[in-house]
């Protein structure tokens, strides 16, 4: 059943065709004992489509190849990633075979309760900024030698010098020359020559869920750990630009252990001004799209934007 499906939202096309009656054969063959319960649609991401399965799990499919090794990835580390820094942090409760129907493997995980911090306006979201802050802490420990690593994520910021420069040629002109300012402020830094950190690797707000009391936004959990790598973790800092307003984005560094204009924030700047440029091409309805553009004009035209 292979196929290219395009999303239309500036999302990789799908490889193979995901619906409930797919879900629902799978589990029928494979687990039986959860077969009767309620299947319903949640979410497609970049390599995953997610389907709530009764009140407690969903079944996360990838829907294409690389999904498949994310998949593989995250049930070989995430189980020692949680052990080492004691977060927690969901994993598979089942994991199922490729079948004729479907040429992946999936899981079976637990039903995180709350909504995506991207459907979240951004002062909004300031709310969590220091939770947010304290979980990176935590995660960001020493890791082992054998741990993964990433080409695009957690590396020296030369390393990505060429494609980011690419990237900014892309933009519209008046940008373009703050962005270029950013950009070098960033590469004169001086790199990480610490031991590689745990690192997220993609810790956005579409893979943040939160919940809400009392008018305050909570952070619930941080999801998709498909891009662990271990490496500088100015590559998952750089996303507090993403999360939350100016003011908020230097109390949240001051609340993780660094300050404004260190090595660390300037790195962190180069990364969020890439994070920006990479989502603000997503299209017009897509949440992430929105906070990429947003993050942008924060970023290099130093206004206020709309949440």
């Amino acid at each position: 059943m292979t196929s290219s499906v395009s999303t239309g939202t500036g999302m990789p096309p799908a490889e193979v065709e995901i619906d409930a009656e797919l879900v629902r054969h799978l589990l029928a063959s494979q687990a039986p004992h959860w077969a009767n319960h309620d299947i319903a649609y949640l979410a497609t991401g970049w390599d995953n489509e997610v389907y709530r399965l009764g009140a407690e799990l969903v079944v996360r499919l990838p829907r294409r190849e690389l999904g498949e090794a994310i998949g593989r990835k995250e049930r070989r580390w995430l189980p020692q990633l949680a052990a080492e820094t004691g977060l927690p942090i969901a994993m598979p409760v089942f994991v199922g075979r490729p079948a004729p129907q479907y040429p992946f493997t999936f899981s079976i995980c637990p039903f995180v309760p709350g909504r995506s911090a991207a459907t979240v306006d951004r002062r909004r979201r300031d709310g969590y900024a220091g939770e947010f802050a304290h979980f990176l802490y935590r995660l960001h420990q020493p890791a082992g030698a054998a741990a993964p690593s990433s080409e695009f994520r957690g590396v020296p910021l030369a390393v990505l010098d060429a494609n980011t420069r690419d990237q900014i040629a892309a933009l519209e002109a008046p940008l373009r020359k703050q962005a270029h300012a950013v950009w070098a402020e960033a590469l004169s830094a001086d790199p990480y020559e610490g031991a590689p950190l745990w690192l997220h690797g993609d810790p956005h707000p579409h893979n943040t869920v939160v919940t809400e009391q009392q008018g305050r936004c909570q952070l619930a959990a941080l999801i998709d750990f498909g891009d662990l790598c271990a490496g500088d973790p100015a590559s998952d800092l750089g996303m507090l630009w993403m999360h939350f307003s100016p003011e908020v984005t230097a109390t949240a560094f001051e609340s993780y252990g660094t300050w404004q204009g260190s090595d660390l924030w300037q790195r962190s700047r180069g990364w969020a001004l890439r994070y920006a440029m990479l989502t603000a091409a997503l299209a017009e309805g897509d949440p992430l799209g929105r906070i990429g553009r947003q993050t942008l004009q924060l970023l290099l035209a130093g206004g206020q934007c709309r949440t």
